[in-house]
């Protein structure tokens, strides 16, 4: 685009084509990512999908008992 662009005279339909590709791409792009969140969405929980939408409050986290954690042997 910038070398489009940056002729000493720019050829309005190269630089309309390749304005039509870059955007093309880019929808292209964002309905790809959509799809993937869909597909990702997909193995959550019904109290997952409540959270992500703001339906929801996480549960709060505690620490763990340190009587339950298991020391890493060598």
């Amino acid at each position: 685009m910038w070398e489009l662009t940056a002729a000493d005279q720019p050829d309005a339909a190269k630089i309309d084509a390749k304005v039509r590709e870059i955007e093309k791409f880019r929808g292209d792009q964002r309905l790809a990512f959509i799809r993937s969140v869909g597909e990702a969405a997909k193995v959550l929980t019904d109290d997952q999908r409540k959270i992500l939408l703001g339906h929801a409050q996480p549960a709060a986290k505690t620490a763990p008992d340190p009587a339950h954690v298991h020391p890493k042997t060598p």
